[in-house]
């Protein structure tokens, strides 16, 4: 006898998929995305830098041309501000500063700085800005003040030129995993963004689609027909259906913003790879293997659950209280980031990885920053797939006699009767 699995799987696909609404919101995103990725690009590059100068008030003498110099030597020397010496001529800093601000007011010059001897010897510089808020992104005249400072105290004490030079160089940091084998050596950083990233797309994507199946279920609900329809499919073929089918729905969706994502990307990033090739970081394989398993595994049991809250309740009011309940089991995993980087291999770390709601965020996590054994993560798999069949036969159960019940919410009591019925 032919199982009724699959036409239902596909009728909760087709029925989604090939509908106006989903190909809108599947085209929404990207055109939104692109639209805020590249219009703030466009105008901030029509926007003009502000002209108006920036007055240095000089005490010391000769510090306004080590500033100048490291402002015309910075790798973004063209979106330097232009800066000026203001003349002291005998003048009271009192009288200048009254005059600047007059000056700045008027919008003049953009603000000014006094650098003395103070300035010097405690390293803190006052920025008076005509827009205080606009000096906020002002990186490149921080971090020229910063150097300038450096480069004078060093000029007072007789270091010379090339050697000020040497001694300012900024120095890089990375962390290595400390390993013989070079297919496994990899920045620690890049691990760590790319663990990060791929934990919080894991999150974001199961809590957006779960509430997406919690609701295609309460639809079914409000449509008598499936009255007709669970007496004649067993409840479980009916529940898997409908999750594995509507769960398909969004992973469709999701691969086609990632294919649309990967034709704006790879371009760019084939012509970076070319010009920085030795600055390509490292990946751990992996992790890169292990992701797809893990997301599709997390995904289809949070699936579960939230197929489970619209089986009790007839509305999306009635469900909301549930909701929050269950994402609290996708908060708690976020929590024990930290502790889990720390010590990846620890007691904490191992057990937390193994609960089959937690594994999906922490387990992977584990593994792109410090793989476990090869026992842990098959346990993990094996522990998820079992959870997941469980849900299945759980939630089909309640869905079986919550779809006769209207106009009442269902207390725990209650469905421990469900079960019992069913």
């Amino acid at each position: 006898m032919r199982s009724p699995l699959w036409p239902i799987l596909k009728r909760e696909y087709l029925s989604r998929v090939l509908t106006k609404g989903f190909w809108i919101s599947t085209a929404l995103l990207p055109l939104l995305t692109t639209g805020f990725t590249i219009l703030p690009r466009i105008l901030t590059e029509r926007t003009n830098l502000s002209q108006e100068p920036i007055r240095i008030v000089d005490i010391k003498g000769d510090f306004f041309p080590v500033l100048k110099g490291v402002l015309n030597k910075a790798e973004d020397s063209e979106k330097s501000p232009p800066v000026e010496l203001e003349p002291i001529r005998g003048r009271k800093i009192a009288e200048i500063q009254r005059d600047l601000n007059d000056r700045a007011e008027k919008g003049e010059i953009q603000g000014y700085l006094v650098v003395d001897d103070v300035t010097i010897r405690d390293s803190e510089v006052i920025y008076f800005a005509r827009n205080p808020s606009s000096a906020i992104s002002s990186d490149l005249l921080r971090t020229s003040l910063r150097e300038s400072i450096t480069k004078y105290r060093l000029m007072r004490i007789g270091v010379k030129g090339p050697q000020i030079d040497d001694a300012v160089r900024r120095v890089g940091f990375d962390i290595q995993k400390a390993t013989n084998d070079p297919e496994k050596r990899e920045s620690g950083m890049s691990a760590f963004f790319l663990s990060f990233a791929l934990t919080m797309f894991i999150y974001l994507t199961v809590i957006v689609y779960g509430v997406y199946v919690l609701r295609g279920v309460l639809e079914e609900k409000s449509n008598r027909i499936v009255e007709i329809i669970i007496s004649s499919v067993k409840p479980f073929h009916l529940m898997t259906g409908k999750i594995f089918g509507i769960g398909l729905v969004g992973l469709t969706q999701i691969a086609i913003w990632t294919v649309f994502a990967l034709l704006l990307t790879v371009p760019s990033l084939a012509a970076f790879l070319s010009i920085n090739r030795e600055s390509i970081p490292a990946i751990n394989p992996v992790a890169l293997v292990f992701f797809p398993i893990f997301f599709v595994l997390g995904y289809f049991l949070y699936a579960t659950i939230y197929a489970g809250i619209g089986s009790m309740f007839n509305s999306d009011e009635d469900a909301q209280q549930m909701v929050s309940i269950a994402s609290l089991l996708m908060v708690i995993p976020m929590m024990f980031l930290l502790p889990v980087i720390k010590n990846p291999n620890g007691n904490l770390a191992t057990g937390l990885s193994l609960v089959p709601f937690f594994a999906p965020i922490l387990m992977y996590l584990r593994i792109t920053i410090q793989t476990p054994p090869a026992w842990q993560i098959a346990l993990s798999i094996a522990i998820m797939l079992a959870t997941i069949l469980f849900m299945v036969w759980l939630v089909s159960k309640i869905y079986r006699v919550g779809i006769l019940m209207y106009g009442k919410k269902p207390t725990i009591p209650e469905l421990v009767r469900w079960l019992r019925y069913t």
